[in-house]
């Protein structure tokens, strides 16, 4: 298997949006695709911005994804954050996410951030522990989250 990491790319839109849709199954939240595809810019790689979308290829096929942002936080610390990560279940426990993971520690390095944060999903958080403390990574916050219903 030969897992090629890159950045997002616009035609890479249809693909990830598969993805997408299986994580927010998987989690049980909304997924809106109309959003996705209007959003496609704000995943293209911008070197003013410190955000971007990693995926990883094998054979022209898009396998897993991940977004990567590093924030000024008002503490004055410098951020980094793994979001929307996702393995596609076929290509699960075979190093993907793992390669995944480590050229965006290698991008947020580079950046400078001074903490890297996951938000991880309540349901998963001891797969996901077990998967991401052997990288130096310790459960420190639980997030709260409310949805917000706009009014049509």
């Amino acid at each position: 298997m030969t897992v090629i990491v890159r950045n997002y790319i616009s035609k890479d839109n249809e693909q990830t949006m598969k993805l997408m849709e299986k994580l927010s199954k998987y989690i049980g939240v909304g997924f809106d695709p109309k959003k996705w595809k209007d959003s496609d810019k704000l995943r293209l790689f911008s070197p003013g911005l410190r955000r971007q979308t990693l995926v990883a290829e094998e054979e022209d096929n898009i396998i897993g994804m991940g977004m990567i942002e590093a924030r000024l936080e008002p503490s004055g610390e410098m951020v980094g954050y793994l979001n929307n990560w996702i393995v596609d279940p076929e290509s699960q426990g075979k190093g993907v996410g793992r390669i995944l993971a480590e050229k965006a520690l290698e991008i947020l390095r580079k950046i400078g951030v001074d903490k890297i944060r996951i938000n991880v999903g309540m349901r998963d958080k001891d797969r996901i522990a077990r998967l991401v403390c052997p990288m130096g990574f310790d459960p420190v916050f639980i997030t709260f989250e409310v949805e917000v219903k706009k009014e049509k």
